[in-house]
This record gives C-alpha cells, sequence and structure tokens, in this order.
C-alpha cells in the first residue's frame, strides 16, 4: 500500500476511535420510555454542547422532536434512531465548524477529559471502554458514577471549545491533515506495530483496544506545542 494510502487508511480507523457519542439510541430508549416526549426533549436541551446547539441553532428542537415522536410511531430497527442522525447532521454542519475554530487551549482541554474518561474505563469497565473507542457508549446511565461524571465532562469541555470557536467566528485554525495526523502518533511513541494493531482493531482484546484508545487520548502531551491544538482540531472534527 502507498505511504498516502496508509496513512488515510490509519487515521480513518482512528477517527473512528475517536468519536464522541453526543446522544445514543439506548440513552434516548432510556429516556422516552422513563418520561415521554415531551421528558425525552428536555433531557437533550439539558446536555452539555446538545443544549447549547439546541438554544442557538433556529429550528433544532423541532427536529428532534419530530424524530423522537417519529421514532416513537415506527421505532429504528436497524442503524441509528432518527434523533441521532439529526444530530450528526448538526455536528457536521454547526458543531465542527465550530470545534475546527477552537483555540489549542479549549481543543486540548477535550483531549484532556477524554484521557481521563478513558484511564478511568481502563479501570472499571473495559466493554465501556471498547464501545467509547468504537461505537459511543451505548448506555452512560449504565456506567458507575465516576464514569458519569467524567463522560459528563467530556461533553463539558466539547460545548467550552465549541462555544470558543463560535466566538471566534467560525474561522478555521490549523487542522493536521491524515498524513500529519499519522506522523503525529509517531512524534507520541506510536509504533509499526501499534499501527497495526489499529489496521486490526476489530480483533484486538478489550483490554488492548482501551490501552490504544488511552494512548490516543493522551498524545497531546507528548507532541511539541505547537503540534497539539492541530492534533486536538483533527480529533474534534473527524
Amino acid at each position: 500500500m502507498a505511504l498516502e494510502g496508509r496513512n488515510k487508511q490509519i487515521a480513518l480507523t482512528v477517527a473512528v476511535m475517536l468519536v464522541v457519542a453526543f446522544v445514543t439510541s439506548g440513552a434516548w430508549m432510556m429516556s422516552k420510555k422513563s418520561s415521554g416526549l415531551d421528558g425525552a426533549v428536555a433531557e437533550l436541551r439539558a446536555l452539555p454542547l446538545i443544549g447549547a446547539v439546541m438554544a442557538e441553532v433556529p429550528g433544532t428542537e423541532a427536529r428532534l422532536r419530530a424524530a423522537i415522536e417519529e421514532e416513537e410511531r415506527s421505532p429504528t430497527r436497524q442503524g441509528p434512531n432518527r434523533a441521532f442522525i439529526v444530530i450528526a447532521d448538526l455536528r457536521k454542519n454547526y458543531i465542527s465548524p465550530a470545534l475546527a475554530a477552537a483555540d489549542d487551549a479549549s481543543a486540548d482541554a477535550v483531549m484532556t477529559a477524554r484521557s481521563e474518561l478513558a484511564h478511568h474505563l481502563q479501570q472499571a469497565n473495559l466493554p465501556a471502554c471498547r464501545e467509547f473507542s468504537t461505537t459511543g457508549i451505548q448506555h452512560t446511565d449504565k456506567l458507575d458514577p465516576e464514569g458519569q461524571r467524567l463522560f459528563r465532562n467530556v461533553l463539558l469541555a466539547m460545548e467550552a471549545a465549541y462555544r470558543n470557536g463560535r466566538t471566534a467566528g467560525a474561522q478555521p485554525r490549523p487542522v493536521a491533515n491524515d498524513q500529519g495526523f499519522v506522523a503525529m502518533l509517531s512524534e507520541a511513541g506510536f509504533t509499526p506495530v501499534d499501527f497495526q494493531k489499529l489496521g486490526d482493531s476489530l480483533k484486538l482484546s478489550d483490554a488492548e483496544l482501551c490501552a490504544l484508545q488511552l494512548r490516543m487520548d493522551a498524545a497531546p502531551a507528548s507532541l511539541a506545542a505547537d503540534n497539539r491544538g492541530a492534533f486536538a482540531r483533527y480529533v474534534l472534527t473527524h
């Protein structure tokens, strides 16, 4: 495989491992059953980051309400539910552009929050750590109290970075490209063996995958100061 193609493959694999689930189908179903449509919308409004977008982007609450109502009438059997799809669209069109404009300190704070969550899950809940590395944590209500606190801290840090980027006028700052991102992982200590593991991530044990996740989230601490922001913004916008 050509070097450029290899870097792209690694970057795509890493991007999957760095996903933050803003809201998951499991969490939404739990809310719907416990509090109905109005309660589910209220719980989304109370979430860090999602609540900020709902308040700032016209029509967002109506879109989410319609998606949840339709989901209640005809539940999705496969793939992401309708509310998740709406949020994915918001991430693409509003959240990611703002995060691309977040300053280095705000972007790096998200990486620190992610690292703290991954470290806790490595010790307390390896299956949830695997979900954090792949699909996003499906049932955050099943985490222990410390895990729930740290997960919320990730969303709070994401909201702070989002607001920082919005204040900056969503003017993009430097973001690593795929090749640069892979080079930064190398700078942070990733070896050819580690990259091979990334390529075979589905075959890794929960413990192995969680260890890689933690190393990636902690990578900015090992980078030159002028690379940390570009690395973090790559993570936040992919």
